[in-house]
């Protein structure tokens, strides 16, 4: 007695939605970030080169937390 393969079908196409929506979320809020970057009016490439380098750090610095909760109980 198992799974009925429609039920387990539901649980699989709902999760990759939910997924799905999580991912776009995620995507929509760094390319905001990078917009932000875009739109401003640098004085020069070394200028632009920090403003990226910070976000470059933010998101590495997301990404180490989320391994950190990935790895605790």
């Amino acid at each position: 007695m198992g799974i009925d393969r429609s039920v387990l079908a539901e649980m699989q196409r709902k999760v990759q939605k939910e997924l799905a929506e999580r991912e776009r979320k995620a995507l929509e809020y760094w390319k905001g970030e990078l917009e932000k970057i875009y739109s401003k009016r640098h004085q020069n490439l070394s200028t632009l080169q920090l403003e990226i380098k910070g976000l470059i750090e933010r998101m590495e610095n997301r990404m180490r937390i989320l391994k950190k909760e990935e790895s605790s109980p």
